[in-house]
């Protein structure tokens, strides 16, 4: 009868060291998959055309080049000439055919056609301060003596593009408003929900 009985404890015993190591190794995998580290965008590609990409606008936003994330982006942006001299006659106004060109490449997103239409649209969110810019926001400015608004995108380090009437892109700082420009307002853009 005690062989019996302690046949059964060490059975019960058993079982209960099988459940706990099985919860054991259920919670470890659970806490591993939460952190795992996903690398978006080619950030740590060392093939040379990412690397001069990199020292370009690292070079052009005065950051370093670590921090030239958004590789696509900056792909899109050196793209620009091209398209622009490819499809002169169909963009229309260079300035918002730029911005409306990065958002749809970059945000998948659709803006209006004119700048007024873009500055006024349900999903332009308008805000003054320069302190809550990020990278995809756009700059509303004029430039001094012209009523004509003008659009920039938002890059990094108060640093904003934009493409002048012939389609050019101008890189802006922010300090430039006091003499170059004046800067009406900043926005964020609701995107398009697919």
């Amino acid at each position: 009868m005690l062989t019996t009985n302690s046949s059964i404890f060490k059975r019960i015993r058993y079982e209960k060291a099988m459940v706990l190591l099985c919860l054991i190794i259920g919670f470890c995998c659970i806490i591993s998959c939460g952190s795992k580290k996903i690398v978006h965008n080619t950030i740590y590609n060392d093939a040379p055309a990412v690397v001069a990409l990199k020292e370009k606008y690292a070079g052009i936003l005065h950051v370093e080049n670590k921090d030239i994330r958004n590789i696509a982006l900056y792909r899109n942006i050196d793209k620009w000439l091209t398209v622009r001299d490819s499809n002169m006659l169909a963009l229309g106004s260079l300035n918002i055919g730029f911005i409306q060109y990065l958002y749809y490449l970059n945000l998948k997103t659709k803006l209006p056609v004119g700048i007024d239409e873009l500055y006024k649209a349900r999903k332009t969110y308008l805000f003054k301060d320069c302190h809550f810019l990020e990278e995809g926001d756009l700059v509303f400015f004029k430039e001094k003596y012209r009523t004509v608004k003008e659009v920039g995108f938002y890059l990094d380090n108060n640093i904003f593009v934009a493409a002048d009437a012939g389609g050019d892109l101008c890189f802006h700082h922010l300090r430039d408003s006091i003499t170059k420009f004046h800067v009406i307002s900043n926005a964020k853009i609701v995107r398009d929900v697919k």
